[in-house]
């Protein structure tokens, strides 16, 4: 009795290959960085709300139901999101140029 089957290995003759066609591979691998693409983008939808409520709602609520509170939420929510796009634009540029590199 040979170690490799206490542990739970099988001996060579016992082992079986399998070869997975690079098409296949290929694909699995495609759906993989889709899936983590659509995880990203749902956690940076949640940054942007988390961050939003934080920063806007912190600086325009003073106090409770006060007049002129809507306005300064629009304006920071419409200031944040045109941050957010550009930062965002400029991110994406640096990634595709950087893949195209050959750097990642």
């Amino acid at each position: 009795m040979a170690l490799s089957s206490i542990f739970g290995g099988a001996s060579p003759s016992q082992q079986q290959t399998t070869a997975v066609p690079s098409a296949k591979a290929s694909n699995v691998k495609d759906q993989l960085k889709t899936q983590i693409a659509q995880e990203l983008a749902v956690a940076n939808a949640s940054e942007l709300v988390s961050k939003v409520t934080e920063n806007c709602f912190e600086k325009c609520l003073i106090s409770p139901y006060s007049n002129g509170e809507e306005g300064c939420i629009d304006q920071c929510l419409a200031k944040y999101m045109r941050s957010w796009n550009v930062v965002s634009k400029a991110y994406v540029a640096r990634i595709q140029q950087a893949s195209t590199s050959g750097e990642i």
